[in-house]
């Protein structure tokens, strides 16, 4: 008897399965896009690439993955890059090589730094800081004027500027102000 009972349970649970599969075919079935009534209405556009997405795509594939870093492994990096740089110059002064440079004086370190010359004749080293400060502003601005470029130079950049291809790209900023009667808003126009 019970045996019987499981063989019913068991041709049940059969039965049952098959139904729902026979309900999940008929659900996969109506559900294709040609019994959909909203399908007809949808447009799908062939998406077309920029010339400069087809370029960044290439640049892409062209060149090797490169190694991203964290900010502590670069700023560990760094470190270990300008210690090795200190640890050779330090190397080349103890040989030699290298004159060692002379101390950085300002008007707050100079009477620790000099020490009993100071003392002596402050009067005197006050004037050789101011010496040195000056000569350091010194070359400060002759670097940037170095740097700066000529009246040609600017004008040929511009010009330059001004031809480049913008076929491929270009970056615009657009902004959106709602009111002009600031101060701020009208200086940035």
């Amino acid at each position: 008897d019970e045996a019987d009972d499981a063989d019913t349970v068991s041709k049940r649970y059969q039965k049952q399965r098959q139904s729902h599969a026979a309900l999940i075919e008929k659900c996969y079935h109506h559900a294709t896009l040609a019994h959909s009534k909203t399908h007809t209405l949808l447009q799908h556009p062939v998406p077309v690439l920029t010339p400069a997405q087809k370029a960044a795509a290439e640049a892409l594939k062209a060149k090797p993955p490169t190694l991203h870093l964290t900010k502590a492994e670069r700023k560990r990096h760094r470190k270990l890059r300008r210690a090795e740089r200190l640890r050779e110059q330090q190397d080349m002064q103890a040989a030699g090589l290298v004159p060692p440079p002379e101390p950085r004086l300002t008007l707050s370190n100079y009477m620790k730094v000099l020490g009993d010359q100071a003392v002596l004749d402050p009067s005197k080293m006050e004037a050789t800081v101011m010496e040195q400060i000056q000569a350091r502003k010194m070359a400060h601005e002759k670097m940037n004027a170095d740097r700066k470029l000529t009246k040609e130079q600017r004008s040929a950049k511009h010009a330059r500027k001004l031809a480049e291809d913008t076929s491929q790209s270009v970056k615009v900023a657009l902004f959106w102000v709602r009111d002009m009667s600031h101060p701020y808003h009208r200086a940035k126009v």
